[in-house]
């Protein structure tokens, strides 16, 4: 696929939140989409205004993620950073959740219902991470179609070439997040060959004509139009001509556009049709929904019929009350917060009293929420979206107002870079801002006439009295100093040329290539001697440098604690070839404990062992 695959052009698809208020045409639309998943009016009314809240309170992400891409385009970036009006949607979906699981538990579902809710959740989840696993939802679980399919249909449309594992494991972890979703309605079987996979409704056909029209809601509404663009660049032959490349364009529209394809139930079908796949409608595996017989018959298509549109009076009453909460939110200054990931309360902190906290994420978190309580009731106040890249998370920060103060968002990765689920940790700093009317009226108290020239006169004492400690202090300093350097100029010609210096250089080996070398080599040592304050350790690389740079961790080897991080690094080149040399303080390590060193790559990791061992 080429280039000549065009971006709509309708003015809401270009909408900025920061911006302005929310278009008459997405407010409408995101209408629909709540109806279609919660087929009641005033709970569809809901659903939009708390979608359309959260989006207001976004955070302000820092530009340097867009750097980075910029800088490193020839890499392939698996991420995205969503459009407005795509983002408007997927909360949408995501504020429909909790309705959802209320009407579940009171049992007043049905089929048709759960239907909607499981396709849609997969397309939710999965957006978050990265079109390999919308692909793997899709492909392998929506439908059941093989792994090798599934990597046929990811490669002809990516140019990306994975092995099975990776596609194994990735559905493993969807069905993980499936299950816990659907708790009790779904259940899981083995196949003949051992595959786990739901059990299927017995009728697949019945479901087609919903299945299609879900997927077409669900469809990233930055893509419309698509569909005419994909069947123009089919060439005579029915096939296509390319697969995306970075040239087509930018990544994050790039990432969108594999998503439309997936999605999308027509360019599905053309993209299969175009491997000599069998067709969407024959491969269908929606789950079995087990529910009370009084629900399981409950399918008269209710949960799909379109309601009428917003009237100008409701639209009115949406606008009015996103306009109050906006003002609320600027106004607040709150003491009291409550943490929130994904919509579950994670922790709560006073402002005046706890400036920072740190969470753990689990890989397919979406964001963090602040909210706090005034007069009015519960309200948003910031809202922190998180990205992936490369099927894990992506280091970023960002800043949102909060009263007389602002709040930091970081989200860094944690663990080994080739683990799966991937993991990381999001930490809320929060700085208050210099309040200088609250300074003044605590001074101002102090300063009447008569108190500024007794202060006047005490501070001068001071500063004669601190200028003469500071001079005679200094006087001793310098004379200690000239016998310490004089003392290790002496030292200096009874040490070997290395130890003398400030830092201490180990040259160490790869695990793997000391294990396999002649006798088993042992761990290398290297010694804590009181001089000098720093160690010095050189990383010979296994391969050719890249040029996205390394990352390095020390970690303890028995507890896996680690101590130190450091990213970016780049290769230099020495004697025997090529290291990534990292520097740190003796300090942190200890006599006779074992530590290991991770070198991070773009496609490999390698650990050297050592031991720290107390010389004299």
């Amino acid at each position: 696929m080429g280039s000549n695959l065009a971006r709509p052009n309708a003015p809401s698809q270009y909408w900025d939140a920061s911006k302005g208020s929310v278009p008459v045409q997405l407010l409408r639309r995101s209408f629909q989409l709540a109806y279609f998943l919660f087929p009641d009016r005033a709970t569809a009314i809901e659903i939009v205004l708390r979608a359309a809240g959260r989006l207001g309170s976004r955070s302000l992400r820092e530009m340097k993620r867009l750097y980075w891409r910029d800088k490193h385009w020839p890499q392939h970036v698996r991420r995205v950073a969503r459009t407005d009006p795509d983002m408007l949607q997927w909360l949408t979906m995501m504020e429909s959740e909790r309705h959802e699981k209320n009407q579940e538990q009171a049992g007043g579902s049905s089929l048709e219902q759960m239907a909607i809710r499981y396709i849609k959740y997969l397309v939710q989840l999965t957006t978050t991470l990265s079109s390999f696993h919308v692909n793997v939802a899709l492909t392998r679980l929506l439908h059941s179609y093989s792994t090798s399919e599934a990597q046929r249909v990811y490669e002809r449309l990516t140019g990306r070439f994975l092995g099975p594992d990776i596609y194994r494991r990735a559905k493993a972890g969807l069905m993980d997040n499936l299950m816990e979703r659907f708790n009790g309605f779904v259940k899981t079987t083995r196949t003949a060959r051992g595959e786990l996979r739901f059990e299927t409704a017995a009728d697949q056909k019945r479901w087609a004509s919903l299945i299609d029209r879900c997927l077409k809601a669900f469809t990233p509404w930055s893509t419309q139009g698509l569909c005419s663009s994909f069947s123009a660049i089919v060439g005579d032959n029915g096939k296509l001509t390319s697969h995306f490349t970075i040239a087509d364009g930018d990544h994050n529209e790039m990432e969108t556009r594999c998503w439309h394809v997936l999605i999308d139930p027509v360019c599905y079908h053309r993209l299969l049709n175009e491997l000599g796949l069998e067709p969407p409608a024959s491969k269908l595996a929606l789950p079995r929904f087990f529910m009370s017989e009084k629900h399981d018959s409950n399918s008269n298509g209710a949960a799909t019929c379109r309601p009428a549109e917003l009237s100008e009076a409701e639209l009115s009453r949406i606008q009015q009350r996103l306009a109050a909460e906006d003002s609320r939110r600027r106004k607040m200054d709150p003491e009291f917060v409550t943490i929130l990931v994904d919509g579950h309360e994670r922790c709560r902190l006073n402002l005046t009293r706890d400036k920072k906290v740190t969470l753990k994420l689990e890989a397919g978190t979406a964001f963090v929420e602040i909210r706090a309580a005034d007069g009015a009731g519960d309200i948003v106040l910031a809202t922190h979206f998180i990205s992936y890249v490369d099927e894990a998370f992506e280091f970023s920060k960002a800043t949102a107002n909060l009263g007389r103060g602002r709040m930091e968002f970081t989200v860094t990765p944690t663990g080994d870079v080739n683990s799966y689920p991937q993991r990381g940790v999001v930490t809320l700093r929060f700085h208050p801002a210099f309040q200088i009317g609250r300074a003044w009226t605590r001074w101002r108290l102090f300063l009447t006439p008569g108190k500024i020239r007794l202060y006047a006169t005490v501070a001068l004492a001071l500063a004669l009295l601190g200028w003469g400690a500071a001079g005679a202090f200094y006087a001793h300093r310098t004379k200690l100093l000239e016998q310490q350097l004089e003392q290790t100029r002496r030292n200096q010609q009874q040490l070997a040329p290395k130890a003398a210096r400030a830092v201490i250089s180990y040259m160490l080996t790869q695990d793997d290539q000391r294990v396999r070398g002649a006798g088993n080599a042992a761990i290398p040592e290297i010694s804590l001697r009181r001089y000098p304050p720093a160690v010095s350790l050189e990383l010979p690389l296994a391969e050719t440098p890249t040029q996205g740079g390394y990352k390095v961790e020390l970690r303890t080897f028995t507890d896996d604690q680690t101590l130190m991080t450091e990213s970016s690094l780049q290769a230099i080149t020495t004697d025997a070839g090529p290291v990534v040399e990292i520097v740190f303080s003796a300090d942190l390590l200890k006599p006779d404990v074992y530590y290991t060193v991770y070198l991070y790559s773009r496609d490999r990791t390698d650990r050297f062992t050592f031991k720290a061992v107390a010389t004299e």
